[in-house]
């Protein structure tokens, strides 16, 4: 599978490798600006910084380098692409993980861990006296267990809930019920059932000091949890460099939290934002800017800049139709546009629901490979690929399909239709948005006819072409 980043620093990139030594740096940038380009290469110039200074060691001790992802398919496409870059360095100690791997090695549990499903699950059965929707009341409750140690719950009660949206709206009361109701008996229900979850493992290494690492480089973080951070920052060593690429325009989980708070002075000699959109047409980027129109950012956000964009391109394609005539329209494209020795396309779904492509792609002889989870990246010469659009994060491709995005399967509709910023639908409309913006050259979207999903409200006037298939 082609891996597409090009390591070639930018002008705009190159200014930031001046700055190479001990503290942290956070580099803000939109989809598209090449933020993981970036942090390959702030790696590659970091490494060098502290190979240099150990050789000047009579006995140099080896150079810990830790590049820590959200999610396995980016961690894999990351390895890739650091294995060219790094090549055999004898004094360097290079790990690439995503968290929880990292976490699980780190803390070495004595207990089972929960998976996220299972705790979600757990948190839903804690939710019955709040009298709001179970699934809204097991996230607000993960995140309040994730932004705040447990010595430090009671701050949620005064604190700026950023990133949650404003319906429902949780005043002090709701918070003191959700914090005596749902976060209290859940952790009393893990402490009695000799459980773990994937926040303990954080709450752990923030406060134990297990390694030390020179070069730490986190892609995509703007989905790191507060205690995720924390955990990180406290394996640095004495006059580490860390750095943190992200962009909460394009956060998929309600994990907001601000940089004081676990410990980072945020100075403007130590915080970019990368603005130039080297991945996008202009009229990818400008259907992108669209579906995340309205949506309020905060100041690790940057919303996709069509302005910037350097190449222009057909805009982007909106089938309506039964599935299968979805299915056929977007091969047919890939048959007659798409050159796949050179090309790379991704078929992305919010529940990677495949089936009836998976076949159509076998019987027109089609090489495929499934992204999601994977751990290494594809060597093969299939240069199609399926993806859940969570795994998606992170990557890009020169053709980006979705298909089936049908209401009754995607919706996350406001209980009330006068509410923008009901937080369930702004995360769909920026997960959405983050599909669009990991094509290079053009985007296929389709739903049924008769069962569009909400978001197609903000698909913006002249900005895509639709065709009833």
């Amino acid at each position: 599978m082609k891996a597409l980043i090009d390591v070639t620093p930018t002008a705009e990139q190159l200014a930031l490798f001046s700055r190479n030594g001990p503290g942290v740096e956070i580099i803000r940038g939109a989809a598209g600006s090449g933020k993981t380009t970036t942090a390959l290469l702030k790696l590659r110039s970091l490494a060098a910084f502290y190979i240099n200074r150990a050789r000047r060691q009579d006995n140099p001790d080896p150079v810990n380098v830790l590049v820590l992802t959200y999610n396995r398919t980016l961690r894999g496409y990351i390895n890739e692409l650091t294995q060219q870059q790094l090549h055999e360095e004898p004094l360097i100690h290079l790990e690439i993980q995503t968290f929880n791997s990292w976490a699980r090695s780190l803390a070495r549990p004595r207990f089972e861990i929960m998976n996220i499903e299972t705790s979600m699950q757990t948190l839903r059965r804690f939710s019955g006296s709040m009298r709001l929707e179970p699934q809204f009341v097991a996230d607000e409750a993960s995140y309040v267990l994730s932004r705040f140690l447990p010595e430090d719950l009671d701050d949620y009660l005064g604190a700026r809930r950023d990133g949650r949206g404003i319906a429902p709206r949780m005043e002090r009361p709701a918070r003191q019920l959700l914090l005596n109701a749902v976060v209290r008996p859940y952790i009393d229900f893990k402490k009695n059932n000799r459980l773990l979850d994937w926040n303990d493992l954080a709450v752990q290494l923030a406060a134990q000091h297990v390694r030390e690492y020179s070069v730490i480089v986190v892609d995509e973080s703007q989905d790191f949890s507060a205690n995720e951070v924390r955990a990180v920052l406290n394996q640095r060593a004495e006059h580490a460099s860390t750095t943190f690429v992200l962009d909460s325009a394009q956060r998929i989980y309600a994990r907001n939290f601000n940089w004081p708070e676990v410990g980072v002075a945020v100075t403007s000699g130590r915080s970019s934002t990368l603005q130039t959109n080297y991945r996008n047409t202009k009229q990818i980027a400008r259907f992108a800017a669209a579906l995340l129109e309205g949506l309020a950012l905060d100041d690790n956000g940057t919303m996709p800049n069509y302005d910037s964009a350097i190449s222009e391109g057909e805009v982007p394609f909106v089938l309506t139709g039964l599935y299968p005539d979805q299915v056929n329209f977007a091969l047919r494209y890939i048959q007659e546009n798409v050159d796949l020795t050179q090309d790379s396309v991704a078929f992305l779904h919010p529940k990677g629901w495949f089936r009836g492509l998976t076949p159509e792609l076998d019987r027109l002889k089609l090489p495929w490979v499934s992204l999601t989870g994977t751990t290494d990246w594809p060597k093969g010469s299939q240069n199609i690929a399926l993806c859940t659009l969570h795994s998606s994060k992170g990557l890009e491709f020169d053709h980006i399909i979705m298909l089936g995005l049908d209401g009754s399967v995607v919706d996350v509709r406001s209980p009330d239709d006068d509410v923008e910023d009901y937080e369930p639908s702004s995360r769909f409309r920026r997960l959405i948005a983050m599909g669009v913006g990991r094509a290079r050259k053009s985007v296929i979207l389709g739903f049924k006819r008769n069962d569009a999903p909400d978001i197609i409200r903000y698909f913006g006037d002249n900005l895509y072409q639709g065709v009833d298939v």
